[in-house]
C-alpha cells in the first residue's frame, strides 16, 4: 500500500507539471498527450483500488454441505443438490505421457470430495492406443479400493503416487484404529497396480505376437488346402494388435497398418 501511495503522489506531481508546462508550438500534440496520460493515470488508479483493500475468499465446505445436502421437504433424504461435473482428461501418446501418470490423474479425480453420483471422468486418447485403454481399465479397477480409502480417512493428496511419496508421517492426526491396516493394504495393492501398469507394454506385445503366429498358421493351412499339390508361397499378413478377448484392437496398432495408424483409426467409445 505504501508503494501505491508513493506512485500515486509521483503520478500527481508529473501530471501537474505536464499541465502547467504547455508547448506553445504544438498545442494540439500537447493536448492529445496530456489527455492520454490522464486516461492512463485514471486507469492505473482503478486497477490499484482492489489492492488497497483486498478480499480473500475461501471455500467453507461445512456451509456447502449444509446448503446442498441438508434434508428439506423437497429433498427428504438429503441427496446432494450440487451440480454434476464432467471432467475430461486428454492424452495422445503413451510413450510421452506414461500411462501410470494418466492413471494417477484419473484416480485423484475420482477420489475428489464430491458426491459420487455427480462426478464423471472421461479420457480422450487421440492416439487410440491399446496401452492407454488397458491402463485405464486397471485404474478403474484400483479405484474401487482407492476411492473408499480416501473418503473414509480423508486422504490428502488424493493422487496415490504423491500420497505414498510424502516425507511426513502418514499416521499423524489419524484417529481411526483401522487406518494403519487399511493403509498397508492399499499400499500393497498400489505397488501391485504399478507392476501391472508397467508390465502392460510387454503383455500386449506378447499377446499380439501369439495371436499373430496363430493367424499365420491358420492362413498357411488354408492356403495349403486351396493349393493342394501346387507350391505354397510364404503367407504374410498384417501384424495386428490384439485385445485380451481375442479381437483386433480398432485403434492404433503397435505396427501401424491401413486404418490403424495414429491419424487414421476407428472411433472408440467405451
Amino acid at each position: 500500500r505504501l508503494l501505491v501511495l508513493i506512485r500515486l503522489a509521483v503520478l500527481g506531481l508529473f501530471l501537474t507539471w505536464r499541465i502547467k508546462h504547455k508547448n506553445e508550438d504544438a498545442m494540439w500534440l500537447w493536448g492529445m498527450s496530456v489527455v492520454c496520460e490522464l486516461w492512463f493515470g485514471f486507469s492505473w488508479i482503478l486497477d490499484q483500488l482492489p489492492k488497497l483493500c483486498p478480499v480473500n475468499r475461501a471455500t467453507d465446505l461445512a456451509v456447502l454441505k449444509d446448503k446442498f445436502e441438508t434434508p428439506t421437504p423437497s429433498n427428504p433424504n438429503g441427496r446432494s443438490d450440487l451440480p454434476g461435473l464432467d471432467i475430461y482428461v486428454s492424452t495422445a501418446d503413451p510413450e510421452k505421457e506414461p500411462p501410470l501418470t494418466t492413471a494417477n490423474t484419473i484416480l485423484s479425480i475420482l477420489a475428489a470430495d464430491y458426491p459420487v453420483e455427480k462426478l464423471s471422468c472421461y479420457v480422450s486418447d487421440d492416439g487410440g492406443a491399446l496401452l492407454t485403454f488397458e491402463a485405464m481399465a486397471e485404474a478403474a479397477s484400483f479405484a474401487n479400493m482407492w476411492v473408499p480409502f480416501c473418503r473414509k480417512h480423508g486422504i490428502e493428496p488424493r493422487n496415490p503416487e504423491s500420497y505414498f511419496s510424502l516425507k511426513r508421517d502418514p499416521y499423524k492426526n489419524k484417529v481411526r484404529s483401522d487406518f494403519v491396516k487399511d493403509r498397508r493394504r492399499i499400499k500393497r495393492e498400489y505397488d501391485e497396480f504399478k507392476v501391472r501398469i508397467n508390465g502392460l507394454p510387454d503383455s500386449i506385445r506378447r499377446r499380439s505376437d501369439a495371436y499373430h503366429a496363430r493367424e499365420e498358421i491358420k492362413a498357411m493351412k488354408r492356403q495349403r488346402e486351396a493349393a493342394l499339390d501346387d507350391a505354397v508361397e510364404t503367407v504374410k499378413i498384417a501384424k495386428a494388435t490384439w485385445m485380451a478377448d481375442g479381437t483386433h484392437w480398432p485403434g492404433t496398432w503397435i505396427q501401424p497398418s491401413a486404418e490403424h495408424t495414429r491419424g487414421d483409426h476407428a472411433g472408440i467409445i467405451q
